[in-house]
């Protein structure tokens, strides 16, 4: 091997091991979002949302489907 090539190679593997530690941080930053309470509707989950951004209380907010234990479909409200 010449010099470049391994020079290459070695550049290619300390970039494969730093992976898993870029993936790691984002799968932090991920699972920063805490659940707030559910609502019954879009708008509601909306507007709850954005209060809580403009009070400056959250940076954002996310909405996901869900269902209570008696099976009806609500709203989560997440916030981070």
């Amino acid at each position: 091997m010449t010099v470049r090539s391994t020079a290459l190679a070695f550049a290619g593997a300390a970039a494969i091991a730093s992976a898993p530690a870029m993936t790691t941080t984002a799968h932090a930053t991920t699972n920063s979002w805490r659940f707030v309470t559910q609502t019954g509707t879009l708008s509601a989950c909306n507007a709850a949302g954005k209060a809580l951004v403009a009070r400056r209380v959250a940076r954002e907010f996310k909405c996901e489907n869900d269902y209570t234990k008696s099976g009806t479909p609500v709203l989560d409200l997440y916030t981070r």
